[in-house]
């Protein structure tokens, strides 16, 4: 595992997984071929060694049939799975047996949901730590320091030995031990293969740093150039981390522009990749913008597997065996080094074991559903949160059209209010005019009656006229006198030319 862990979707997806799912029988066959010479040095002359409980020659696997038989039908009944009877270092790991049972789930010293996908090398500390003491090695190499506590391992582990040599590579290590104690600590701070140039080789290395085919052929080949450079006899013990799915047949980069054009496949940061498709997806494992994967898996010059295959195919004293658990762990040993039976005796109980496998299959699967899930229901979040913006748009354009109607309407009310306003004011001038009219007409009106008036008694007799007045009496009395043409008053007729003074006289004209 490499420097970079992506929280929650993309914890973990710089790792691989070897022998995830079913394994190609060719590939078996060489494993367990390169494996038989491992074994067959393991049960040789133990006559200098320590008392093994677990060893190849212990359990009777020397002796059986094909050595192949008995590494892929598991025919370790009789095998500590510790695999670590020398030095006690099983004990020291959670390993050793207890009352021929295996520690309950309970039991376990330390939760595994945080993260929530078991993903660092630090992980697999169980089987590398002892190859490494097995080994015996006093200068050991880390490359790819990730958050420190692999460091941390290994410090402890050159400690308990009387001291050595530590070598950290990489650009901004998690942690960085001083030296001290009969450590002595080198920290390179830089990208490998490069920053391993002109470094005396160390007895064993781990490598965990960039997952891709160019990186880690080159990180080898630099340390083959150390190996002849500095004259040693045999390679040393090489333990790399990701050789299975998902970075064992497809490269993963965290800067491209690091590898050489030449030499880089194909690749997006905006993809995931799923377990049996050799291409990528929307979705799945996937890097959140930490990495990029190369768009196909398999092929020539492409995944950290294919690259140590590639590397030990042309190297002959080399072997390369790998283990199941966390993304898949590599082995590179040599079978000239004097430990290459030990390291033979501790692998043999995780080297093609398809529990192991059916058990990681298992763990890869349920972490894709769990990154389906999570997809899904980010899916379905961003859809409520679309539909909840467009109902706030709705109600925002809603408001803003009642808004405009309110406005609209208090318009009118006012042009209504005005309207009506303005009909009050006409009829009530209207009233005034007529009544204005009138008032200006009454005394010529007046004066008219009073012609009329004295016009009609002029050509009335004593007698109408008397019959006039009392008419007028009668109208006055009635309540009506305001609207009754003004009284006309007797006065005495003009004399008759006839017979003048004679009451009885007719009326002229």
């Amino acid at each position: 595992m490499a420097t970079h862990v992506v929280a929650e979707t993309a914890t973990g997806a710089t790792a691989g997984a070897a022998g995830i799912g079913s394994v190609d029988q060719e590939e078996h066959g060489a494993v367990r071929d390169s494996f038989a010479e491992l074994a067959a040095i393991a049960a040789g002359d133990r006559a200098g060694d320590e008392p093994v409980g677990a060893g190849l020659a212990g359990s009777g696997l020397a002796e059986s049939g094909p050595a192949g038989d008995d590494l892929a039908g598991g025919g370790f009944a009789t095998t500590d799975l510790a695999g670590a009877g020398r030095g006690g270092t099983g004990s020291r790991f959670g390993l050793a047996r207890q009352d021929d049972h295996a520690l309950d789930v309970g039991d376990a010293a330390e939760p595994t949901l945080a993260p929530l996908l078991l993903h660092s090398l630090s992980d697999l500390r169980e089987i590398w730590v002892p190859l490494i003491e097995a080994s015996g090695a006093r200068s050991v190499a880390e490359i790819g320091s990730e958050s420190g506590v692999t460091t941390s391992l290994l410090v402890d582990l050159l400690r308990r030995g009387g001291g050595g040599r530590l070598v950290v590579v990489d650009p901004d290590p998690g942690v960085a031990p001083a030296s001290g104690g009969g450590l002595d600590v080198q920290v390179i701070r830089g990208y490998s293969p490069q920053a391993l140039d002109g470094h005396a080789p160390t007895d064993a290395y781990l490598i965990d740093g960039d997952h891709n085919y160019a990186t880690v052929h080159g990180e080898l080949t630099a340390i083959a150039d150390a190996v002849a450079r500095f004259s040693r006899s045999y390679f040393p013990l090489v333990v790399l981390h990701d050789v299975g799915w998902p970075a064992g047949r497809r490269d993963q980069y965290y800067n491209p522009d690091r590898v050489a054009a030449d030499a880089r496949q194909p690749h997006s940061w905006d993809v995931g990749v799923e377990i049996d498709d050799p291409g990528v997806v929307r979705g799945g494992f996937r890097g959140m913008g930490a990495f990029a994967w190369a768009l196909t898996e398999g092929g020539p010059r492409n995944g950290v597997r294919t690259a140590i295959e590639d590397f030990v195919a042309e190297h002959s004293d080399l072997r390369f065996f790998t283990v199941a658990p966390i993304f898949g762990l590599g082995v590179v040993v040599d079978r000239r080094a004097p430990w290459a039976r030990r390291i033979a005796d501790l692998l043999t109980p995780w080297v093609s074991n398809r529990l192991l496998s059916r058990m990681e299959r298992n763990r890869v699967d349920l972490y894709l559903h769990v990154l389906r899930l999570q997809d899904a229901a980010a899916a379905i979040a961003r859809a409520r949160q679309r539909e909840w913006s467009r109902l706030d748009d709705e109600r925002s354009r809603l408001a803003a059209v009642e808004l405009e109607h309110l406005h609209r309407i208090g318009q009118l009310e006012h042009e209504l209010a005005d309207l009506r306003r303005r009909e009050a004011e006409d009829a009530e001038r209207a009233v005034h005019g007529h009544r204005a009219a009138a008032d200006a007409d009454a005394p010529r009106l007046r004066q008219v009656a009073r012609i009329a008036g004295s016009a009609l008694r002029s050509r009335l007799s004593p007698t109408g006229q008397e019959r006039l007045a009392r008419v007028q009496t009668r109208i006055t009395d009635t309540g009506t006198g305001r609207t009754a043409l003004p009284a006309l008053r007797r006065r005495p007729s003009a004399p008759s030319r006839g017979r003048p003074n004679d009451p009885d006289a007719p009326l002229r004209g």
